[in-house]
């Protein structure tokens, strides 16, 4: 008896001691996503569904509220990678650091105006308090342009109050009364509804909002693990443009609502303006950079190629996950 207990024991030893050998050996990847991590959704469905994990990676997600403080985090190495944070690419190339875009999934301007009183024209803002986040962030920014756009001057028209946070602390400011008007996250659109405030959306601008962000010099030293994460991303996009029971987990969490209206609105927009390939259009690209642009005009001279590298895109082949019609 004792003889075969040892010979069982040692066969178990055997092969569950091969079986660890030959397991891949899990990396890990510090990522910096927005504190509202709506541009960065691919990536929590890819944690949730083990997209990460296949590819033999480990994902910490690290909540940063702004994109100054991401790309810092970004340039110090205390992270290795930001998704979601386009402010902060071209103003790191003015201070000499090779920061560029791998690829990005959402490429449209993504807020509404939130308002107290009902208005049908960005100009109607004029005289009022418009709640911003700190200067050099993405809402900031979008802030800044749409504004001028619409033919206000954002210093002499009206008032510009900046908060920090994300959307959510901008809508607690606009409930409050200590703000008209802010910019929200589009997803949150129902949300405002339900609550008594009126949206006005603007007309879909292209944009690259959701731009994966690595330091150069990382993705030549570390190409192998870069090329996982961005798999595994892409893979995560496929997955929530095809499978809405799938997505709803990590977007109940996402939204903090278990709403049937929130869920679907949220799950319908980002259904539409997904894109698997992670490709960019040209006018996104061009967009955020003549963005940045307001923040310094240097930045409107740096060109695309100088900010992008497709070429993991390219490896990868990901152009197999573009749908027929969006």
């Amino acid at each position: 008896m004792k003889i075969a207990i040892f010979f069982v024991s040692l066969i178990a030893i055997l092969v569950f001691g091969i079986t660890a050998r030959d397991a891949p050996a899990q990396e890990t990847m510090r990522v910096a996503i927005p504190l509202f991590p709506t541009a960065a959704f691919p990536l929590l469905v890819a944690s949730d569904k083990g997209f990460f994990q296949r590819e033999g990676l480990t994902v910490e997600p690290i909540r940063i509220n702004s994109a100054p403080t991401t790309y810092q985090a970004l340039i110090s190495g205390d992270v290795h990678a930001a998704a979601g944070a386009p402010t902060g690419l071209l103003p790191s190339h003015a201070q000499g650091v090779d920061v560029v875009a791998v690829g990005s999934w959402d490429n449209l301007v993504p807020y509404v105006w939130v308002t107290r009183e009902k208005i049908t024209d960005i100009r109607e803002l004029r005289g009022k308090k418009v709640g911003v986040n700190r200067a050099g962030s993405k809402p900031w920014l979008i802030i800044q342009v749409l504004l001028q756009d619409a033919g206000l001057d954002p210093v002499k028209d009206l008032t510009l109050l900046q908060m920090g946070g994300g959307s959510q602390e901008r809508v607690s400011a606009l409930m409050r009364g200590g703000i008209d008007a802010t910019l929200a996250d589009a997803l949150l659109e129902p949300i405002m509804k339900k609550r008594g405030f009126f949206v006005l959306r603007g007309k879909p601008t292209p944009f690259m909002n959701a731009p994966i962000a690595v330091k150069r010099s990382y993705a030549t030293t570390n190409r192998t693990t870069v090329k996982k994460f961005v798999k595994a991303f892409a893979d995560a996009t496929r997955y929530l443009v095809d499978n809405r029971e799938g997505t709803m987990r990590p977007l109940t969490q996402l939204l903090n609502s278990n709403d049937s209206e929130i869920l679907d609105f949220a799950y319908q927009y980002l259904h539409v303006n997904s894109e698997p390939t992670l490709y960019p259009p040209e006018d996104a690209v061009k967009n955020l950079i003549r963005m940045s642009a307001y923040m310094d005009k240097k930045l409107g001279a740096i060109s695309a190629t100088r900010v992008m590298d497709l070429s993991i895109l390219d490896e990868l082949g990901t152009k197999r996950n573009q749908r027929a019609q969006k």
